[in-house]
């Protein structure tokens, strides 16, 4: 019954479709963010850990590993991402009328408001991702080339990676991201979140 409806006209449109889809930087299309949000929280997260002398979230992949884990490992937080990302896309407009978004704002502005809104939640949620994303397992979609790890001096020829079970990579991708990275780092968050 499902086959029956794929039909030349309807591949088309797919294969149309997957063309024009927003991209992240390694040129896969996104799963949960539209590109006004991804535009946003890069935004964001380029403000949070800035490429100045060392990378910064734009280098790390700060993007692409929070659009996986809140489309794969962590949809639970989908509701309270979106609208917090909504709540900056909102103040940007109330604050600077002619922005269109956060992203649009200048990064004068961008500091200003962020300023204003750091006590927020939505702050601290959007904040919260950049910091995992930028000092996770590099297998989980963050710290692209180890970058985070490099600018703590955190060697990792010591770090410990189980063996291999019999489960599909996605699952083990999964299960890596939910322990590995949220019990590695929640001292990082600690010492980090204090600053």
């Amino acid at each position: 019954m499902y086959l029956n409806g794929l039909t030349p006209e309807v591949l088309a449109q797919a294969h149309e479709h997957a063309k024009t889809a927003p991209r992240n930087l390694d040129g896969q299309a996104f799963r949960f963010f539209t590109p006004q949000q991804a535009a946003d929280y890069a935004a964001f997260a380029e403000q949070v850990i800035p490429t100045d002398d060392t990378p910064g979230a734009k280098e790390a992949n700060v993007v692409r590993f929070t659009d996986f884990a809140l489309s794969e490992t962590e949809p639970q937080n989908k509701k309270d991402f979106a609208e917090a990302l909504k709540a900056f896309h909102e103040q940007a407009k109330k604050a600077t009328p002619p922005a269109a978004s956060f992203a649009a704002l200048t990064p004068a502005q961008q500091i200003e408001m962020m300023k204003a809104m750091e006590k927020s939640p939505d702050f601290g949620i959007l904040k919260n991702y950049v910091l995992i994303a930028f000092f996770c397992d590099p297998s989980d979609s963050g710290n692209k080339n180890k970058v985070g790890w490099k600018l703590i001096g955190f060697e990792d020829k010591y770090y410990y990676a189980p063996a291999a079970r019999r489960t599909s990579a996605r699952q083990r991708r999964s299960s890596h991201l939910c322990t590995r990275t949220l019990s590695k780092h929640a001292q990082i968050l600690r010492c980090i979140g204090s600053a």
